[in-house]
């Protein structure tokens, strides 16, 4: 579109032009009141013939296209081809809001913006006569769904299957650390009732006998590694004995003995 032409015609076809669509917008909203007004529908289809011819002449050939559209329409509302229904008369009005955009852009020495072709085609459609069953178009442009991408999900991290060979390969100085995480630090002084009870220990009282320590000792660290120096008896019956008792008795220990002998 060129806007090299004479000004004072120009002016005019602002002027008319201006006036019929404001007279269009106000005839439409009583039209959807009065449907069947046959006065009415002429008078609508007259203005937008005015815009459309004088846009010819301006060669507006973008403002030419959708005021023939809505023409055709009405020339068939007209004639009783077809009624007003509400799918119509949407079409109609998004008709006349592009023809109104172009007409701003006219005023301000705008490039022209092309009408939506779903638009166009949907005037098409209204301007031939009602057929039976006819599904009526969507004359808004398809929207386009945003992309939504699935939430990435961290996988698990491996679980190393260690089994019960941690247990089996167990040194001396990771049992004591066990020991002391379950009871506190083998220190002196550390209460000699807290200390846990050998599998191999009796369980009638607090003393072992040597030959139950051997046996705990081959356990830890193999048969035959530790020899006791004093020979072993006959323990005392747990009844009678007693942690002060034992310790002068050369062929028993207390637990502190035993405590300190691991630490």
């Amino acid at each position: 579109m060129s806007f090299d032409m004479d000004e004072d015609i120009l002016q005019d076809f602002l002027v008319e032009a201006g006036e019929i669509l404001e007279l269009l917008q106000e005839q439409l909203v009583e039209l959807e009141n009065n449907p069947q007004d046959t006065a009415l529908l002429n008078a609508i289809f007259r203005g937008f013939h005015t815009v459309k011819g004088g846009a010819g002449f301006l060669s507006l050939g973008e403002l030419v296209d959708a005021c023939h559209g809505a023409e055709n329409v009405f020339d068939i509302l007209r004639t009783g081809k077809r009624q007003v229904t509400p799918e119509l008369m949407d079409v109609i009005l998004q008709a006349l809001d592009a023809v109104n955009a172009m007409f701003a852009e006219v005023k301000a020495r705008q490039p022209l913006t092309p009408a939506d072709p779903a638009l166009l085609d949907a005037l098409h459609f209204y301007s031939e006569p009602e057929r039976p069953g006819e599904a009526a178009p969507n004359a808004t442009p398809a929207a386009v769904s945003p992309k939504v991408e699935a939430p990435v999900i961290p996988s698990a991290p491996a679980v190393a299957a260690s089994g019960d060979d941690d247990f089996d390969s167990m040194t001396e100085a990771e049992f004591e650390r066990m020991l002391d995480e379950l009871h506190g630090a083998g220190a002196p002084g550390r209460s000699a009732t807290a200390a846990p009870t050998p599998s191999a220990a009796p369980a009638s009282g607090d003393d072992i006998t040597d030959d139950e320590f051997e046996a705990l000792l081959d356990q830890l660290h193999g048969k035959g590694s530790f020899q006791p120096e004093v020979k072993a008896s006959p323990a005392s019956p747990a009844s009678t004995a007693t942690p002060a008792a034992a310790a002068k008795k050369d062929d028993e220990i207390t637990d502190d003995e035993f405590e300190a002998l691991l630490d």
